[in-house]
């Protein structure tokens, strides 16, 4: 994947997670969904920036914080997805 190639996918489903496991308490509700890249393959990731979402949504990745070890440590980012606009 080269620098320049943008990469989007399509939400085929999704749930909204209101009862989450311990370390991810604080983040409720969130939203987690199966994407269909436009490459064919299928992803399962996190939607963020938005409380919709449909089936069929336009989606495309981008970089968000994941975790923070303590005060001082080490933060950790990953790739999540949010809606085309």
């Amino acid at each position: 994947i080269s620098a320049s190639e943008k990469i989007e996918g399509v939400i085929e489903s999704f749930t909204i997670v209101h009862s989450a496991p311990k370390e991810f308490e604080g983040h409720v509700p969130y939203i987690i969904a199966l994407i269909a890249l436009g490459s064919g393959e299928k992803i399962v990731s996190q939607v963020v920036d938005c409380r919709h979402v449909e089936i069929g949504m336009k989606v495309e990745p981008c970089i968000r914080k994941a975790c923070e070890d303590g005060e001082d440590g080490l933060i950790s980012y990953g790739v999540r997805f949010r809606l085309v606009k």
